[in-house]
Order: C-alpha cells, then sequence, then structure tokens
C-alpha cells in the first residue's frame, strides 16, 4: 500500500510538473518570411519617395515573449554628406541589433549628446535627441555588418554613401513600451 501511494505520488507530482512546463512556454514560434521584409521594404522606399523624409522605420512583427517583448523592423535612410550638426539618438528602454541589408554608410555610437530632450515616440516609447557633441566610436558599415546598441547609448548616422541604406532592427522591450504587431 506505501509503494503504491508513492508510485500515485510520484504520478501526480510528475504530471503537475509537465503541465507547469507546458503553460510556462510560448504556443508557437512567430516567423518572419524573406517576402515580409520584402514588402516591408518596399513598403518603407515608395514612403520615403512619396514623403521626401530621409527615414522610414517600419515594424514587420513586434511579439510578446513573455517577461518582454522583442521586434523586428525595417528601416531605410536617405544618403547623407559627412559633415556638419550630428543628430543622435538615445532609446531609454530598447536594445538594438542592426543588421544592414544593403548600402553603405558611417555609424556612430557612444559619445555625448547634448541638450537631450526627451519625447515620448508612438512607435519607440521615450527617446532622447540632441546634437552629438563628442563623437564615440565611429565605424563604416555595408551589407552583411551588424551592430549591437544598447540602451542609453547614443548613436546616429554620420554619413549613408549610398542613395538609402536598409537595415533589419532587432529590438527588445523589456518594458513593453511598443505596440505589439
Amino acid at each position: 500500500m506505501l509503494r503504491q501511494s508513492a508510485a500515485i505520488l510520484v504520478g501526480l507530482l510528475l504530471i503537475g510538473a509537465t503541465e507547469r512546463t507546458l503553460t510556462a512556454q510560448t504556443d508557437s514560434g512567430t516567423y518572419i518570411m524573406r517576402s515580409d521584409v520584402e514588402a516591408t521594404t518596399a513598403e518603407g522606399l515608395k514612403r520615403l519617395q512619396e514623403s521626401g523624409r530621409s527615414i522610414s522605420d517600419l515594424m514587420i512583427r513586434h511579439v510578446d515573449v513573455g517577461e518582454e517583448n522583442l521586434g523586428v523592423a525595417v528601416v531605410q535612410r536617405t544618403a547623407r554628406e559627412a559633415g556638419g550638426e550630428l543628430r543622435g539618438i538615445v532609446h531609454v528602454e530598447l536594445d538594438e541589433i542592426y543588421y544592414v541589408l544593403s548600402g553603405e554608410g558611417t555609424m556612430v555610437t557612444g559619445g555625448e549628446i547634448e541638450g537631450v530632450q526627451i519625447r515620448d515616440s508612438s512607435l519607440l516609447g521615450p527617446i532622447g535627441s540632441g546634437v552629438m557633441t563628442a563623437r564615440g566610436d565611429s565605424r563604416d558599415l555595408k551589407s552583411g555588418d551588424i551592430v549591437i546598441v544598447p540602451k542609453g547609448v547614443p548613436h546616429a548616422w554620420s554619413e549613408i554613401t549610398t542613395e538609402t541604406i536598409t537595415y533589419l532592427i532587432f529590438r527588445t522591450d523589456p518594458q513593453k513600451v511598443m505596440n505589439l504587431k
């Protein structure tokens, strides 16, 4: 009788552990296909041409993965000559990973921003911007290059040598400040 009770207890514990494991996982992965990236890239280029703006930042997906959200966006910027005032940004809540798809340019990370003004962006949550006075690390980037920009690190493109530069940005969002998509 003791063995049978012990076996039932172990069985119930295993079932409970399995149920906890299953409920702690998300229900599926999120797939972003090449066609999603290509469609978003085309939409961004059209947006740049029609609006006369110098940047397009379009979210492909932004999903809740439990304790934080993760997002992927296609960003495009138009050509920028080197020199002159360099306006940079700094994210309060988001870490970013840039993966350059096409084009070339020079990115600056680190350094100092003068006169930082924080605003609440509907896309990116709280974000600071201002003039980069003490420039940090500057690197020439091209297709296939990757940059990791932690929250709190100023960054900007000091030069874009091609008509446009297109890159994916992977954003961690631990405070869940961005809208899900």
